[in-house]
């Protein structure tokens, strides 16, 4: 992400996010939104569409999902180290 080092915590959590945002063309496209962001936490929000609800009229399970893993990797990537997920449960 290559910002500076000489912002504080919360200023660096917010540059990392804006870079990431910036490419995060996923997250984007289903409509999420950053609501908050700090060092080692995210909070994201997304309004779930007549397309996301599954058979039981409920959101699908893969949006919710979705939603917990680009929330995690804004919290991960918060401190300017690239990370990525290996797995998730």
């Amino acid at each position: 992400m290559n910002v500076k080092a000489t912002l504080s915590p919360d200023d660096l959590a917010r540059a990392c996010a804006d870079a990431m945002w910036k490419e995060d063309d996923a997250s984007k496209g289903l409509g999420m939104e950053i609501v908050e962001i700090g060092p080692g936490r995210a909070t994201l929000a997304l309004t779930v569409r007549p397309d996301m609800v599954n058979g039981q009229r409920i959101a699908h399970g893969g949006f919710i999902f979705t939603l917990a893993d680009s929330a995690f990797a804004y919290a991960c990537n918060s401190h300017n180290v690239r990370t990525v997920a290996a797995q998730g449960d």
